[in-house]
């Protein structure tokens, strides 16, 4: 089999003639880029809206009977500014009549999923175009089942469509069919899903990730200034990250890949000389202890305290039962022999902390029962860490010099990741005391 690698471009890859014209000959270069996925064009200034917004606004007006031309006619410009500026012969015109004609007469027969996903359907149709290759819509790849995951039968879909090894494919993104022929929409981001399914469907050797930045940092740079580039991270490292903060890449993208031990590689559309970062296996050995710092804010901890808790059998499991019946998820549980501390999202418990509360007192009859709200959960990760004698006390004290006080701690048996807890007021003070403990 041929080796071949897919390509998604981000939005802000997409925006513009000019970055088609960046895609174009980022694709030419390496003759093993053969399958394209779009995202929506993005923005191209700071203060234009979303296209995959507009989308959105176009929908909500149509859908009341109200007037839409103004977001339909900047929707519009925005497709044929491109072609124009590419001096592309398309039907994108006719392409957009016909969906302004259903908006304005037929929008009771179509969904918004639907609408929203023309974004990438119409980015694709032009790149295709523009590069002389196959379009391939995503909605005859990619099927959601009803508990809206991606089909086993997708993949052979895939494979099969996408079995050419000389042609070279443009997709949209963000979207597939929905268990009742429907069109589906994935989360917001989720090209970057659609990119790593493709990968897995035709074994690709790498999947590249296009977009504004050259690959990952250490940390945020708008926290710690000028904080080093990770130039390899394990997929177990970037889902510990990217829940905690890290956004680079939308996090469900991993397990495709991971599943087939494909590499994810982030580049940067705008300089593709830069070799970006690499995720992918474990590897056998690491000479740095800790790959990156992340951090999220907005978490609050409920502390419940009874005396001889570590006796009573099956109080953890009748908590975290009674937070399951008002829908609330948990982030981590650590505990004491007399003490059970559960984090949660705040905005999640602040809608049913009341009953969530009243049943804790009712159910569990504890002496003590408290909500600690603005928490930041603060991860340090590093498959470096594991059985290095010394790193926790390096990074207690580094938080402990600069007056920081921890209210949780949590380090998996796995070793790869320290999470801290602090108030939100000191998650910038923390992560920088760390990334100046270990790098600096």
């Amino acid at each position: 089999m041929a080796d071949r690698i897919v390509c998604k471009f981000g939005g802000s890859s997409v925006a513009e003639a000019g970055q088609f014209q960046k895609v174009k000959a980022i694709v030419e270069a390496d003759k093993r880029r053969k399958v394209v996925v779009v995202s929506a064009p993005g923005k191209r200034n700071p203060k234009e809206t979303k296209l995959t917004d507009l989308l959105y606004t176009t929908y909500d007006l149509a859908s009341k009977n109200l007037d839409f031309s103004v977001p339909w006619k900047m929707i519009c410009d925005r497709y044929l500014d491109i072609a124009k500026d590419l001096n592309l012969e398309t039907k994108i015109g006719d392409d957009l009549a016909v969906l302004e004609s259903k908006l304005k007469n037929e929008c009771d027969k179509i969904t918004i999923d639907f609408l929203v996903s023309r974004g990438e359907f119409l980015c694709a149709r032009l790149m295709a175009e523009y590069l002389g290759a196959k379009f391939v819509d995503s909605y005859d790849l990619i099927a959601f089942d009803e508990r809206y995951r991606i089909t086993p039968k997708s993949y052979e879909t895939i494979a099969e469509i996408l079995s050419d090894e000389e042609q070279l494919f443009v997709v949209p993104g963000f979207y597939g069919e929905g268990p009742h022929k429907q069109v589906k929409t994935f989360s917001r981001g989720g090209s970057d899903i659609s990119g790593a399914v493709l990968a897995n469907g035709i074994n690709a050797i790498t999947y590249e990730n296009w977009t504004d930045v050259s690959g990952m940092l250490m940390t945020d740079p708008r926290i710690v200034e000028n904080p080093k580039p990770i130039s390899y991270v394990s997929y177990r490292e970037i889902r510990e990250l990217s829940y905690s903060g890290a956004s680079v890449l939308h996090d469900e993208s991993i397990a495709p890949c991971r599943a087939k031990n494909i590499p994810i590689n982030i580049r940067n559309t705008n300089r593709p000389e830069d070799a970006g970062t690499i995720i992918g296996p474990t590897p056998e050995k690491t000479d740095f202890p800790i790959t990156g710092i992340a951090g999220r804010k907005g978490f609050s901890m409920i502390y419940i305290e009874k005396s001889m808790m570590n006796k009573e059998v099956g109080f953890g499991r009748r908590v975290l039962a009674i937070l399951e019946g008002e829908g609330l998820s948990y982030e981590l549980s650590p505990s004491g022999i007399d003490s059970m501390s559960i984090v949660v999202d705040s905005k999640s418990l602040d809608a049913v902390k009341d009953a969530v509360l009243e049943d804790i007192l009712l159910q569990m009859h504890p002496d003590r029962v408290k909500v600690f709200p603005g928490i930041s959960l603060v991860a340090t990760v590093g498959h470096g860490m594991t059985n290095q004698i010394g790193i926790a006390a390096k990074l207690f004290s580094a938080l402990a010099e600069k007056d920081i006080n921890i209210r949780i701690i949590d380090q998996g048996s796995s070793q790869i990741n320290i999470l801290v807890g602090v108030d939100d007021a000191n998650m910038e003070n923390a992560i920088r005391a760390i990334y100046s403990a270990f790098v600096k």
